[in-house]
Formats: structure tokens, C-alpha cells, sequence
């Protein structure tokens, strides 16, 4: 191997080893990452809330259509 090669080689080394060690977008990225995942849990915390109260008030719509029906069976019962 002759020795330009072999110092070409080295320096394909060095730029790739550089290019690793390489760290001022790593907070970008980080910080990309963090907000990501801060959006999902946000979204899925708001899902559940919406899921909770439409359950909520599913129940509440059942328990007064329950006591308008007895009222009325109630009503029906005296003429």
C-alpha cells in the first residue's frame, strides 16, 4: 500500500470519527424528542379525560332516564 492511500484512509477515519463525536446537534435532537413525547402523553392524557367524562355522562344520562320512567310509572299509577 503506498503511503498516500494510507494517509488518504487515515483521514476518511478522522472525518468519520469527527463526524460521530460530533455533539452540537445532539441538544436539538434531545429536545426534538422530549416535546415529541411530551405532545403523545398530552394527547393521550386528554383522550382518557374525554373517554372518562363521556362515560360520566353516559351514566348520569342513564340514571335520569331511569327516574323519568319511574316517576311516570308512578304518575300512571293514580288517575
Amino acid at each position: 500500500m503506498s503511503k498516500s492511500k494510507q494517509i488518504q484512509g487515515e483521514e476518511k477515519v478522522c472525518k468519520k470519527s469527527s463526524l460521530l463525536s460530533d455533539e452540537n446537534g445532539g441538544p436539538l435532537v434531545e429536545e426534538s424528542l422530549l416535546l415529541g413525547i411530551a405532545v403523545v402523553t398530552v394527547s393521550i392524557v386528554i383522550a382518557v379525560i374525554l373517554q372518562a367524562t363521556g362515560w360520566a355522562q353516559e351514566v348520569v344520562n342513564g340514571l335520569l332516564q331511569l327516574l323519568e320512567d319511574s316517576w311516570s310509572g308512578f304518575t300512571d299509577l293514580f288517575p
